[in-house]
């Protein structure tokens, strides 16, 4: 037995000192390789009320794009004010990675002046890896103390409906709301900050073996993965009862989310996310969520705006909209975006698009 012992501490002291070797070779020689890419770890913190919150003042170069969040945490210039200074319109837009702007530069963002190309603020209040309900607490937090003309909600059809649904996500706790007689419930009990949670986080951000091996093993699994006949499924979507009971939380959300913005006398409506996989395969619809979402919202008076079609007619004719290795969009993605944000006949043309179907 003690023989035994002996091999097995003997070979897990072997283990952690080849660690060490490689994680010094790889800080040393390679310094670009194992680092997380997470962007929730390196530009959030924990909060309570939202579950995580974007860190305030603080800028870094990821790969060869610069991130810089401002005093308020967000991605936008350091003179941002709450108030007003100009006549200009200013437009709030809600959103998670797709809005705050996953691989892109500060400069390229939809929300920056020189891609929209007009003398409106845009406001840019993603944050990545936020739902629905996520977004409506952002607002009511932060986002009602600025003074604005408008405020848009993005919504990403593919992981919103799960997201709100969900009291975890992405390994992180968040709150989460239930339906009660037609009433919002929200539950935000359980999320507590942990140290045991927060070394692992660590662990993961800072040890570059651990990454690189994490990524191996998870690319080798997908390897061994059925590949599924992404064509048939995406045409083949099916609704299920859960995702109806999501939906029908995400309007309740959404009907809180307008009844706020009324009240500090501001426009609200909703911008679509096209989704990635169905406008690469050239389908003609957006995900089947989505015409359930604008029904509700139709029948609750709230005004949205369809990017779909444009993206699919971009994409036909060549034009690469979205990251190769994720479904944000790319720097072509966030211009044509833009144009779904302010006021340009593309948006006109979009609006409450699946009524006019």
């Amino acid at each position: 037995m003690k023989a035994i012992l002996f091999r097995f501490a003997a070979v897990l002291i072997s283990l952690v000192i080849v660690a060490l070797l490689g994680e010094v070779a790889l800080r040393l020689l390679a310094p670009g390789r194992g680092k997380t890419v997470s962007e929730r770890e390196r530009f959030c913190r924990f909060d309570h009320d939202l579950g995580w919150a974007p860190l305030e003042n603080i800028t870094r170069a990821e790969t060869a794009d610069l991130v810089h969040q401002n005093q308020f945490g967000l991605r936008g210039p350091d003179d941002m004010q709450l108030k007003k200074t100009s006549g200009r319109k200013r437009v709030l837009v809600l959103g998670d990675s797709q809005v705050w702007g996953f691989g892109v530069d500060q400069s390229k963002l939809f929300s920056a002046p020189e891609v929209h190309g007009t003398h409106e603020e845009i406001l840019n209040f993603g944050v990545s890896g936020f739902g629905t309900d996520q977004e409506y607490l952002f607002y009511l937090l932060k986002g009602e103390k600025f003074d604005v003309d408008q405020v848009v909600l993005a919504f990403t059809p593919y992981n919103d409906v799960a997201n709100n649904l969900a009291s975890k996500q992405y390994s992180y706790l968040k709150p989460y709301f239930t339906l009660n007689k037609g009433e919002l419930v929200l539950h935000n009990d359980h999320v507590r900050n942990s140290r045991v949670r927060n070394f692992i986080r660590r662990f993961d951000r800072e040890c570059r073996v651990w990454n690189l091996v994490g990524d191996g093993l998870q690319g080798f699994a997908n390897t061994l993965r059925p590949k599924r006949k992404q064509k048939h499924a995406e045409h083949n979507l099916v609704v299920s009862d859960t995702d109806r009971a999501g939906i029908e939380l995400t309007l309740a959300l959404l009907k809180q989310l307008k009844e706020a913005v009324a009240k500090r006398d501001a426009e609200f409506y909703v911008v679509f996310i096209p989704h990635k996989r169905r406008v690469e395969k050239h389908l003609p619809e957006n995900h089947p969520f989505v015409p359930l979402i604008a029904a509700g919202l139709t029948q609750m008076g709230v005004r949205y705006r369809e990017p779909y079609p444009e993206f699919l007619r971009s994409a036909m004719a060549g034009v690469e909209l979205f990251n190769p290795r994720d479904n944000h969009f790319n720097v072509a993605g966030h211009a044509l975006f833009s144009k779904f944000v302010i006021d340009t006949d593309l948006a006109r043309a979009s609006i409450n698009y699946y009524a006019h179907q």
